[in-house]
């Protein structure tokens, strides 16, 4: 699966497969949907989600679907994407 790298540092990227872009939004009312980012962006060893809501752009690092940092390799469906929580998401302003 190809990535598209957005910028020349490389530190801005996007999958070109929407499977590997897919995560779980959790809302302060605990609802949740899955979304697409809009990318990827390097934040040391990590990687931050860029992604839209309510017409805005937010970014957040994911975590597994009970809040911990390590995924559960047995966890199907929904709990298995990567979750973020929007209320501790950072604003994002475009460059």
């Amino acid at each position: 699966m190809p990535t598209l790298y957005l910028n020349n540092s490389g530190s801005r990227w996007q999958d070109t497969d929407e499977n590997a872009m897919k995560f779980v939004l959790v809302l302060p009312t605990g609802a949740r949907y899955v979304k697409k980012a809009v990318c990827y962006e390097a934040l040391g060893n990590f990687a931050a989600t860029i992604y839209r809501y309510a017409g805005k752009q937010y970014k957040g690092l994911a975590k597994a679907h009970d809040g911990s940092e390590t995924r559960d390799p047995d966890a199907t469906g929904m709990n298995a994407l990567p979750h973020i929580w929007h209320e501790k998401s950072a604003g994002y302003e475009n460059e």
